[in-house]
């Protein structure tokens, strides 16, 4: 099973739900796609890092990798010509369709982590979102 966690760039520590998950995940020996965002993804790749757990795949938009705590395998994903938002958003749709579910960590505002939320359930996968308030 490929898992792709995801979540918003205010977050600024895991809880204790997200803990619990990602232990799960890693108990099933699943694949981790992740992009390279600071907030949630910077901070799920160093707990990944930490726990030594290997089976991860980092996703970057272009050439530039932005983070990848635990020198994990990376994908680029091609962006040419594009900026912003969409520039990133390649990277979040590859993830999409390369998971068969989500993990979504999400302060409730977050753009970002809300269309990866829309675009799993339009393609029929299951997501869990994890709220992350005050942040």
């Amino acid at each position: 099973m490929t898992v792709f966690v995801g979540g918003s760039k205010t977050i600024s520590g895991l809880n204790a739900e997200t803990i619990s998950a990602l232990n799960a995940i890693c108990k099933a020996e699943d694949k981790i796609v992740i992009g390279d965002c600071f907030g949630a993804d910077k901070l799920v790749q160093e707990y990944l890092a930490k726990r030594q757990y290997a089976n991860v795949e980092i996703y970057i938009s272009g050439e530039n990798t932005r983070n990848n705590l635990g020198g994990f395998p990376e994908k680029h994903i091609p962006a040419e010509g594009m900026s912003g938002f969409q520039f990133y958003r390649r990277k979040d749709i590859a993830m999409a369709k390369d998971a068969d579910i989500g993990l979504m960590l999400w302060d409730g505002k977050t753009r970002g982590t809300f269309c990866n939320i829309e675009d799993m359930r339009t393609m029929g996968k299951e997501v869990r979102v994890i709220m992350y308030k005050g942040e």
